[in-house]
């Protein structure tokens, strides 16, 4: 016997995960802003929000995070009308003009997430990107439901 579900509420459940989804998303987006900046990337950067963009993505869906490129890029770029290259490009300038500035070269903070945004050496797109959803995960993932 083959269970079928009437298409309203197929909709009606794509449509709850979508809104729990995006109260996720919100969330998260919220709790990143102040590292962001307080690692010197302004949000007039273009890098900023695709940056921003790429954690939530990774968190939401961390299995796509091994092919960066061939997932997360595409799906930003689409959100923002934009190509895979620009947002690569511009995620990179964010990094380096932090990394120029001292920013993700030591954080002052507590030390349970201090050591995850300090790097050695300029971090890789995808460096940063697991850096900053590692953070978040462990200062609010219980907080946030993650």
């Amino acid at each position: 016997m083959m269970l079928m579900m009437n298409d309203e509420v197929v909709v009606e459940k794509a449509g709850s995960v979508e809104k729990e989804h995006s109260a996720l998303a919100r969330e998260i987006e919220f709790r990143l802003t102040p590292y962001l900046y307080q690692l010197g990337i302004p949000p007039h950067v273009t890098g900023y929000c695709y940056l921003r963009s790429a954690v939530v993505e990774f968190l939401l869906n961390p299995s796509e995070m091994r092919e960066i490129t061939k997932t997360i890029y595409p799906r930003i770029a689409l959100e923002h009308g934009t190509t895979v290259s620009a947002v690569e490009r511009a995620i990179r300038h964010a990094i380096a003009a932090a990394w120029n500035n001292g920013g993700l070269r030591g954080i002052k903070g507590d030390p349970p997430f201090a050591a995850l945004l300090t790097f050695h050496r300029k971090p890789t797109n995808k460096g940063c990107i697991t850096a900053f959803a590692d953070m978040i995960r462990l200062v609010y993932g219980t907080a946030i439901g993650l």
